[in-house]
């Protein structure tokens, strides 16, 4: 057989089999960089100097903005947790008449109370803790912002869109202090990455039915936001009954 292939071709076919060599493909869809890429191989992930850049910057932003903008950063929120773990300090009407939550104040409490336990309430601690703690939600926001424009459009889009938020004057004026508005900011970045956009995958409808129940307690405003959002999640949602039993009634059921 071998005999009678080399006289048909003339031993071009032995030559041709040493010179052709089968052309190695460099697939970047399953490639081990991007593999690394996409998971993180660092401890924060792969948004690990991001993360500890954006840490620093609100940082120096707290220790920067050192002036008062309006009572409630103060009077609906620290004052209230002061109250709650000292039991005293000065509580204004809306909490003696119970219109407001405390589920934004507990938080701060929670730090309040550490530092009794631990015997470390200086006046200096008790100003600065809560807007470190503040200050580092925010830069986990910018964060998340960040990684959300990564996987809906790209990383060019997404790095514009983050040096954006960290350009803006009023994000960095408001982003560390103690209101609620910087609570519900900080949860609309969170909420946002885990919505269900339609043509991405990076939705979790638990998390961010959660993550939308948690910022309407904490800013029952925070509804004229996410009610739009809802519908629409509802009306483009296949599974409608799936939704609601197993996703929407667990989240009420913990936040009643």
């Amino acid at each position: 057989m071998e005999t009678l292939r080399t006289r048909l071709f003339g031993g071009k076919h032995s030559a041709a089999s040493e010179t052709i060599r089968l052309r190695k493909r460099k697939s970047t869809l399953y490639s081990k960089e991007r593999c690394n890429t996409e998971l993180g191989t660092g401890l924060l992930g792969p948004n690990t100097y991001l993360i500890m850049f954006s840490v620093t910057l609100r940082m120096v932003n707290c220790f920067l903005v050192q002036t008062s903008f309006v009572p409630d950063e103060y009077w609906q929120s620290l004052e209230v947790a002061h109250n709650m773990v000292f039991k005293y300090g000065y509580l204004t009407w809306e909490w003696k008449e119970r219109l407001r939550g405390y589920t934004y104040p507990l938080f701060f409490a929670s730090f309040y109370k550490l530092l009794q336990i631990f015997k470390k309430d200086t006046v200096q601690l008790l100003i600065w803790v809560p807007r470190l703690v503040q200050s580092l939600l925010a830069a986990l926001a910018d964060v998340k912002l960040y990684s959300m424009m990564k996987r809906q459009e790209n990383a060019e889009i997404a790095t514009w869109v983050y040096f954006s938020q960290l350009c803006s004057w009023f994000t960095w004026y408001c982003s560390t202090r103690t209101i609620t508005n910087s609570m519900e900011a900080v949860l609309t970045s969170f909420t946002l990455y885990y919505y269900p956009f339609q043509g991405t995958k990076t939705g979790s409808s638990l998390k961010y039915l959660a993550l939308t129940a948690f910022a309407v307690v904490v800013r029952p405003t925070a509804v004229i936001l996410w009610l739009p959002l809802l519908f629409y999640h509802f009306w483009q949602e296949l599974k409608k009954l799936d939704l609601l039993l197993y996703k929407c009634l667990p989240v009420g059921y913990v936040q009643r």
